[in-house]
């Protein structure tokens, strides 16, 4: 059995497995169904449209999914992609990104067809400003979708909007189905979670703020019980990228240190304060290759160990780290808790998540043809 952080020669070409649309293909959000199949998503192709593949367990394509296990989605503009996406509990997906600075959202059935019963064609523009983006999508038990992102252009704000299953703005939340969060900057929201109780998590960067992470009550009100007004700055500025939450309702935050020199994890309490038991202070600094280190993404294991994913430009590779529950890094993982994946030109990993035996699939883009990159390594 080959250590984790190996590659998994399981799937794909030992491993690795690449996908092309025909155009710049970019995927930006990977999910794992229950029975272990992959869903990746992003943009491309050859009309820069929403790029969807599904593959079976061993990394070849499922041509029950889509056109060959490809789905292809267009808005009609001229930059149209996914940036997040989520899975329903009945196995329809949902994908949300942006068409020409709209926000722009597509749900899909099981097999990739359109989803009627969503805005009467499976495809729903909104606007949150004269630029708009979401970059996060969540699906509440009660098949409510929550949408994060940003709104611009300067002096923009973290935006939240809530919809009903049927794709119409719940107008119970926030502003006509709307939340805007202001740090003070150009604000944007990239990534988001939803805690057991319905109060939401949104994290991102500020130019005002550095690193930032804001929580809402779930009727779109900014929750006092967050460090007083439901925001937090992150010490040492940069940038959040993913933010999760643990079953003890502790909130991990990973991203960048200013200057993108270095990725960094910080736990921090329910309350919004720094957990300082976790890391140094409560920050894990994580150098993968001396150059600029980028987090993209995150994912908890059941045992409380949290993975990281992104880019190393030392070796121009996908970069995975992993940490132990008290922000350590792990010795079992990798070397010295780091592994990275060479797909043989510069790729950069943008996604991470788990399967249901623990496996760790990376999504990333392959430069030179510009395709889709999918890797996994033993958990």
């Amino acid at each position: 059995m080959a250590n984790p952080g190996a590659l998994d020669t399981s799937f794909g070409n030992g491993g690795k497995k690449t996908i092309n649309f025909g155009g710049t293909d970019i995927p930006r959000v990977v999910l794992v169904q229950p029975n272990g199949r992959i869903v990746v998503a992003g943009g491309g192709g050859a009309s820069s449209s929403f790029c969807v593949v599904r593959l079976r367990t061993n990394g070849t394509l499922d041509t029950t999914f889509g056109s060959g296990g490809k789905r292809v989605v267009d808005f009609g503009g001229d930059n149209d992609s996914a940036f997040g996406a989520a899975l329903q509990a009945d196995g329809r997906i949902v994908l949300a990104g942006d068409s020409d600075f709209r926000v722009a959202l597509v749900r899909l059935n099981t097999k990739g067809s359109l989803d009627a019963s969503f805005e009467g064609d499976g495809r729903k523009l909104f606007s949150w400003g004269p630029i708009g983006r979401a970059q996060a999508v969540v699906v509440a038990p009660n098949g409510k979708i929550l949408v994060g992102g940003f709104s611009g252009p300067e002096g923009g704000n973290i935006q939240v909007a809530r919809l009903n299953p049927n794709g119409l703005l719940d107008k119970t939340f926030g502003v006509e189905g709307k939340a805007a969060v202001d740090f003070g900057g150009d604000d944007f929201g990239l990534a988001m979670a939803r805690q057991a109780n319905g109060r939401i998590l949104v994290a991102g960067r500020s130019t005002a703020a550095g690193a930032v992470v804001a929580r809402l009550r779930s009727n779109g009100a900014l929750d006092p019980d967050f460090d007083g007004d439901g925001r937090v700055s992150l010490p040492g500025g940069g940038s959040a990228s993913a933010v999760l939450v643990q079953p003890d309702r502790n909130i991990v935050v990973a991203g960048n240190a200013s200057g993108s020199a270095a990725m960094t994890v910080t736990r921090l309490k329910p309350n919004g304060s720094l957990d300082t038991a976790f890391g140094a202070g409560g920050t894990t600094t994580i150098d993968i290759g001396g150059l600029a280190d980028l987090a993209a993404g995150a994912a908890l294991q059941s045992d409380g160990r949290i993975v990281v994913a992104g880019y190393t430009q030392a070796t121009e590779d996908i970069a995975v780290a992993r940490l132990t529950p008290n922000g350590a890094l792990d010795p079992a993982f990798g070397v010295g808790g780091k592994a990275t994946v060479d797909f043989g030109a510069a790729t950069f990993g943008f996604a991470v998540a788990l399967t249901p035996n623990g496996r760790i699939v990376v999504a990333g883009q392959k430069t030179g043809n510009d395709d889709f990159a999918v890797a996994r390594l033993i958990g």
